[in-house]
């Protein structure tokens, strides 16, 4: 794909988003994927929780130097509101790699009430007893649905795993295992750190421009530093994989500058985490 094409066909992507609060709890959304009424999606923010101080208060993260028990509460929480069966979740073991795994019902309860998963940034399933989570706060959260055969798919894409396309391979995966057609998917992108605020070094921003030539992600902030647009990034690796264009629905939220999200550079690292979530309804 030229440059030339790219642009044309980023520039019919529109971002939009929904938020709502249950109980105290902001959930964002992708009205995209609100059309499915056999699927249900979201992104916490950091409100609505038990955590105090820096993790204030919807911490979802198991990583942060935080008791666990509060985190588990948190997840309680999280999941009445966002009315998750809490057994039904399986959660990514990320480590900013391109891993993902195939998951099902036999999966439910990893990473929150049994051990987790190998290290994984990406989970794949077509099983409605499985809810996938995945962990982020700044790094992008990628949402894939196949409606034709009804199999979905959630990543954590920081920008390492976006570098190495991890969108590709979640595709990949959807593919293989569920036998989906990338032309039948549509895919979403959670809130993440946007372009502006993408401050990198000039070897990072190299390293994209080598491997992604046709998008025009590379940028100069108000410092002289360098910045890459990793929503480009994002939908370069989808179309490459042969989704459709009108089938991009990023939320175009930035985590950095939202003070309702954590954000792990706003925050210099003293922050918690949210979590994005996708699963197939039962009875639909």
């Amino acid at each position: 794909m030229t440059r030339e094409t790219f642009e044309q066909n980023y520039a019919r992507i529109v971002p939009a988003h929904a938020y709502r609060e249950n109980n105290g709890v902001g959930i964002y959304t992708i009205p995209a994927f609100s059309l499915y009424p056999e699927i249900d999606h979201g992104f916490s923010a950091r409100s609505g929780g038990v955590s105090t101080g820096c993790f204030s208060s919807l911490n979802l993260s198991f990583t942060r130097p935080e008791q666990r028990e509060l985190v588990e509460e948190n997840y309680r929480i999280f999941c009445k509101a966002a009315e998750i069966p809490v057994e039904s979740m399986v959660m990514d073991n990320y480590e900013h790699g391109t891993t993902v795994l195939l998951v099902d019902r036999n999966d439910c309860g990893k990473g929150y009430s049994k051990p987790p998963l190998p290290l994984c940034d990406g989970l794949v399933t077509d099983d409605p007893e499985v809810t996938l989570i995945t962990g982020h706060a700044d790094c992008m959260a990628f949402y894939f649905y196949d409606p034709v055969h009804r199999a979905i798919g959630l990543c954590h894409a920081g920008w390492r795993g976006a570098l190495d396309r991890i969108g590709s391979e979640v595709i990949r995966m959807i593919r293989y295992g569920c036998k989906s057609d990338p032309q039948d998917i549509i895919c979403g992108v959670g809130p993440s750190i946007c372009p502006n605020c993408f401050e990198v070094g000039d070897d990072v921003a190299d390293s994209f421009e080598v491997a992604f030539p046709q998008c025009n992600l590379r940028g100069v902030n108000q410092k002289g530093k360098a910045t890459v647009d990793l929503w480009r990034v994002a939908a370069a690796q989808f179309m490459e994989s042969g989704v459709k264009p009108e089938n991009i629905h990023p939320m175009g939220v930035c985590t950095f500058e939202d003070t309702r999200l954590y954000s792990h550079r706003r925050d210099k690292g003293r922050t918690g985490g949210m979590a994005a979530f996708l699963r197939i309804l039962k009875n639909t």
